[in-house]
């Protein structure tokens, strides 16, 4: 499978948001293997989570072309939307098991446990509610901070990768990433408190 230019990407969720339908085989030529790519980053770091890669794949494909009317502008945008879905898919898996569970309570947990790595594994350990709910409130204050946390939370992509997708420096993001680190820990040690 060839790999595809991020310009080429770009141009091709130019053409297809416009209504260009040609455009849509090759799009699903070039993101279908990039939303696999993150499903298997996603599936990898659990043993909780009982999506299949291939159905996170195809899950998040159908959501994302439902975006059709979105402006798209660049390849960093795609990762920034691909990663919004798969955390709602993520979380709407969670909250299904949940419910199942009679009963059942998810711990919490700091945000210091979740970076020990440079991406948090997700299990039943984890209560992932609870920092939608602290990712929620970040949104509110700074998206930019929020959407590198989903990056690397839902989308399993390291400070490299979000620098390459975002234009950004390594440095910028690490810096960034210490800043929500901590933001998000506060409020997750709030939410506990609770």
């Amino acid at each position: 499978m060839k790999d595809h230019e991020p310009k080429e990407i770009t141009l091709l969720l130019q053409k297809w948001g416009s209504g260009d339908a040609y455009s849509e085989a090759a799009l699903v030529e070039a993101i279908y293997p990039v939303l696999r790519k993150l499903a298997h980053a996603q599936v990898r770091r659990s043993s909780y989570f009982t999506l299949q890669a291939t159905e996170l794949a195809n899950e998040a494909y159908m959501r994302l072309i439902g975006q059709r009317d979105a402006s798209w502008e660049s390849r960093g945008q795609f990762f920034a939307i691909a990663a919004t879905i798969i955390r709602r898919i993520v979380l709407d898996h969670f909250r299904h098991r949940a419910s199942i569970r009679a009963g059942g309570e998810y711990q919490f947990t700091t945000i210091s446990e979740l970076a020990g790595s440079d991406v948090p594994a997700i299990d039943e350990s984890v209560d992932w509610l609870a920092i939608d709910q602290a990712l929620l409130g970040l949104e509110q204050e700074n998206p930019e901070l929020a959407k590198l946390v989903e990056m690397k939370f839902f989308s399993g992509l390291t400070n490299l990768q979000i620098a390459e997708v975002t234009g950004s420096s390594i440095s910028t993001v690490e810096r960034h990433w210490r800043f929500a680190r901590a933001w998000l820990g506060e409020h997750l040690a709030d939410l506990n408190r609770d």
